[in-house]
């Protein structure tokens, strides 16, 4: 069986602090294979799959969490659109309904 990695071994491997391992955790740049309270490992093949991948600001997996931002935002967008439709119609019929009134 591998061993698998520490965040500070990790930290070493890719010459980086370890709050930029916790961070790249965080924004789902990286996910480790064990989370227990205090400790988290790494898979060396994952680790390996990565290493080809720059964890820059427009690395490919920066990119896969951008695009899944910008989904999120799409979709809130879609729904506050749809509120704001629902809105107007409620408001022309007030109108309408106030000057048959009168």
């Amino acid at each position: 069986m591998e061993q698998l990695l520490t965040k500070p071994q990790l930290a070493e491997h890719w010459q980086v602090t370890e709050k930029a391992i916790e961070k790249w955790i965080k924004d789902g740049l990286i996910t480790p294979c064990q989370r227990v309270p205090g400790r988290m490992r790494f898979s060396p093949r994952y680790i390996a799959e990565l290493d080809g991948v720059k964890l820059e600001k427009h690395s490919p997996l920066e990119w896969r969490r951008l695009q899944r931002e910008l989904e999120f935002w799409r979709t809130k967008a879609e729904k506050m659109e749809e509120t704001f439709n629902k809105l107007d119609m409620v408001i022309t019929e007030t109108r309408y309904l106030k000057q048959k009134e009168a």
